[in-house]
């Protein structure tokens, strides 16, 4: 299976910062759900917060896949001209 780690370029600029956005969005959300499980109430400035990083993260995660996709689009088939003739001749 290909990941992030396993391709041509490792972990790359854009690998990390989207590790990085993710990781510390998802921790905020998690200390609100564990200070929600506890009982305690969540201040309006916490989820102003959240309301300002959460574009931010939808920015990049949308960048760095919205690049890949158009890369991956742009990628001409290999197609052998051993196969296309014989396509060729049964059509």
């Amino acid at each position: 299976m290909k990941t992030f780690l396993n391709d041509k370029d490792g972990v790359s600029e854009k690998d990390y910062l989207l590790l990085a956005s993710t990781t510390v969005f998802f921790l905020f959300v998690a200390i609100g759900l564990v200070l929600v499980l506890m009982g305690r109430t969540i201040d309006a400035m916490y989820v102003t917060l959240l309301d300002m990083v959460a574009p931010v993260l939808m920015t990049i995660t949308g960048g760095v896949f919205g690049v890949r996709a158009v890369q991956e689009f742009r990628k001409v088939p290999e197609t052998n001209e051993k196969e296309a003739e014989d396509y060729d001749a049964r059509v």
